[in-house]
């Protein structure tokens, strides 16, 4: 038995398919089969239904490739220890952001975080909160930047700040007249939202009182994948969206800043935190990853987590 027999055998498994495995793994895909083959005769197992397609775990490749996950993560922690006894902070780490935030967050940490730790080469996933989840499940990331709570038990939660929500108006919206909205105001209003996977949206429709397939009272439905697209229906004088405290600080224009209207107490608001495996393996990365992250916030985030008057949405897909 051997690390590369298990590294193929988890292939096979995050991918359900003999030939992309090979292709993560950088070999060929009869080379990838034998050494699975000769690995499923030493533990006189068979691992892999290859007759179905996808390919599945039997029951017993289950326990097999659930441990071979664990091994090969600790063979990881070898090399951090590693890196720590030598005083290092470097390696590949492997981060997840939801889409959300990574225009909005990645320009205020990154140049810094670069900078100050050269040695990490940071490999980073724009993904949705479920795939982020998943990935996570099968040590495909290190760690990932979402909303929370998540309440997974697997998954350790690390608050790095709340975010409130703006309301970002056409101009001739009759809510323009107010300089300050309430969630009522929202109740059963037309909102431009995200497309469905995007835990944003879930948010959105539980503050505005939305259900899910509800008929729109509008000619126009349109349900986008980012926030920039929203932002330029509304300045075309279509209906409104909500905005996260970030996406409104990179509001540049006087006429655009015109739009936005704040909620009155209690304020709602998103929590966002860095999340990773409870026995997680890059811990030094880790580290330094969240301070610098919260460092490049703008002081009112960072005071955030201890304010009391906001609102948390439960996260809901």
């Amino acid at each position: 038995m051997t690390l590369s027999q298990l590294t193929y055998v988890v292939a096979v498994d995050t991918h359900r398919n003999f030939v992309e495995a090979s292709k993560h793994c950088f070999i060929s895909q009869p080379t990838l089969s034998m050494q699975i083959k000769k690995l499923e005769e030493t533990l006189d197992v068979v691992i892999f239904d290859r007759t179905r397609q996808p390919v599945v775990p039997t029951q017993a490749g289950e326990a097999i490739i659930a441990q071979a996950r664990v091994i090969l993560r600790e063979e990881k922690r070898l090399e951090e220890l590693v890196r720590v006894a030598r005083g290092e902070i470097g390696g590949e780490f492997q981060l997840g952001i939801i889409p959300t935030l990574s225009t909005t967050l990645l320009p205020r940490f990154l140049p810094s975080f670069t900078t100050r730790y050269p040695r990490v080469r940071l490999v980073i996933q724009e993904l949705q909160t479920e795939e982020m989840i998943e990935r996570l499940e099968q040590d495909r990331l290190d760690a990932g930047i979402a909303a929370t709570p998540l309440d997974h038990p697997e998954l350790h939660e690390r608050p790095l700040f709340n975010e409130p929500f703006y309301l970002y108006l056409s101009g001739k919206h009759p809510l323009g007249k107010k300089k300050i909205v309430s969630e009522t105001d929202l109740m059963n209003q037309e909102v431009w939202l995200l497309s469905e996977g995007h835990c944003f949206r879930n948010q959105v429709t539980q503050l505005c009182g939305l259900q899910r397939n509800q008929p729109s009272p509008s000619p126009v439905r349109f349900e986008s994948g980012n926030l920039q697209t929203l932002i330029r229906l509304v300045e075309q004088e279509f209906g409104m969206t909500l905005l996260p405290y970030l996406a409104i600080q990179d509001l540049e224009r006087k006429e655009q800043k015109r739009r936005v209207r704040r909620f009155s107490a209690p304020v709602p608001v998103r929590e966002v935190s860095l999340i990773h495996r409870r026995q997680f393996v890059k811990e030094r990365v880790t580290e330094v990853l969240f301070n610098e992250i919260l460092a490049s916030l703008p002081k009112a985030l960072r005071d955030s987590t201890e304010t009391e008057n906001h609102l948390l949405l439960p996260f809901a897909d």
